[in-house]
């Protein structure tokens, strides 16, 4: 595929940038990299810390024709292909925690950020755009605020100086394989997020709105749900929505 990759020293966004970018008529396929962020986003309207050269901060814009629920596993499959990325470059896996934090050490590693636009009259996407950091050479003095004690790279967990380069082109191959060979065939890569995945078998906390309640996870179901039991012994299955896991990132009531 014959792309275009905009190379930022400091942007405010990637996924930002290059939702501006589709808008202007970008072509499938555009990546947009930078060395910092100064207004990196994650999921529920959170930061996402970026400190120059010390991670790899990077979204790629797709096309898909299609209607957007057949996007709703995306998130979730941009989180294995993070996870073959790692391993193709360190020979270590993350696991995941629902629905797309990366986790290495019991820490958070990584994180996804998925953002579409629809088209007016057939509600079918105009554009998607994923936009996925990872803490590559971070030392605990980068780490600042609510993640200072959550937070890890691959530096501190591996050891040893992860050559970001090799870790970009590894991902954007495992990108461009989702595209195109498991964007639309999902269940594909079930198997591996099942394994990956932290939060079953575990108390959970979920948080949906205002509601926060405790709940058991006990799979993930084929369009990469969370099937939980709430106290009251119901079961349900949970798409959207956070959920905290007892033991980790410092939930231990």
């Amino acid at each position: 595929m014959e792309r275009r990759v905009y190379r930022y020293e400091t942007v405010g966004s990637t996924n930002t940038e290059l939702m501006a970018l589709a808008r202007q008529g970008a072509a499938e396929g555009t990546v947009v990299l930078a060395r910092q962020q100064t207004a990196g986003r994650g999921r529920m309207g959170r930061s996402f810390q970026s400190p120059a050269g010390k991670g790899l901060f990077f979204s790629v814009l797709w096309r898909p024709d299609c209607a957007p629920e057949k996007l709703l596993p995306l998130t979730a499959l941009s989180a294995v292909a993070v996870c073959r990325a790692v391993q193709r470059v360190t020979g270590v896996r993350p696991q995941i925690k629902w629905p797309n934090d990366l986790v290495l050490g019991g820490r958070k590693l990584a994180g996804i950020l998925t953002e579409m636009s629809l088209e007016g009259e057939s509600g079918h996407v105009s554009h998607v755009v994923v936009g996925i950091g990872i803490n590559v050479h971070q030392q605990p003095e980068d780490f600042t605020g609510e993640v200072a004690d959550i937070a890890t790279s691959l530096d501190l967990s591996l050891g040893g100086k992860v050559c970001r380069a090799r870790l970009a082109a590894a991902l954007l191959e495992e990108m461009d394989y989702l595209r195109r060979e498991v964007l639309f065939t999902p269940e594909r890569w079930l198997a591996d997020y099942r394994v990956a995945c932290l939060n079953v078998g575990r108390t959970v906390r979920l948080l949906q709105g205002n509601a926060r309640e405790t709940v058991q996870a006990l799979r993930i179901d084929e369009q990469y749900g969370l099937v939980v039991r709430h106290e009251d012994g119901s079961v349900e299955t949970v798409r959207s929505g956070e959920v905290s896991v007892r033991g980790l990132y410092g939930y231990t009531e």
